[in-house]
């Protein structure tokens, strides 16, 4: 090995120890970031005791309105169905409509579902979760309709084992 070759390959080996610590100072806000909605966004909370699973659960203001229904039988490794009803006057002007499940000061990973447009105000796909490996069962669904005023729709979600 000539005294270039070993150059070379020293700055490589800093370079990828140099990126792999900012990438494990800067992973933790990964998730964060991706999911960010803008500062405009219009948040709109369900009934916390409401549980989507098998019945429908709303969330609204003046303009829009979100019911969210999920299957009789939502368990983590099942797919499940996912629709969502609008009512109101901005639910014409809706682009877009995608459900993200989430659990509090629990990092689950990625699992959003983009939903198809089935009639003029109902979205429907499916869905399917991972398992917790603490066993947790509550999960936070965030359904994001993309208009020209976003909305961000929070639901509580408790599954069956």
């Amino acid at each position: 090995m000539t005294r270039r070759d070993f150059l070379v390959l020293s700055g490589a080996v800093t370079v990828l120890f140099l990126l792999g610590i900012l990438g494990s100072k800067y992973y933790p806000n990964l998730n964060h970031w991706l999911s960010h909605t803008p500062a405009h966004t219009v948040v709109l909370n369900a009934d916390p005791s409401c549980n989507p699973v098998g019945r429908l659960c709303t969330a609204g203001d003046v303009a829009l309105t979100v019911t969210l229904g999920l299957g009789d039988g939502v368990k983590p490794l099942t797919a499940f169905p996912v629709e969502v009803n609008l009512i109101g006057e901005k639910a014409a002007k809706v682009k877009k409509v995608t459900a993200n499940f989430s659990m509090l000061n629990m990092d689950m990973g990625f699992n959003r579902f983009d939903l198809s447009q089935q009639a003029d105000k109902i979205w429907r796909g499916q869905a399917i979760l991972p398992v917790c490996s603490m066993g947790r069962r509550e999960w936070r669904v965030m359904v994001e309709i993309m208009s020209d005023t976003p909305y961000l729709a929070e639901f509580n979600l408790l599954t069956s084992f």
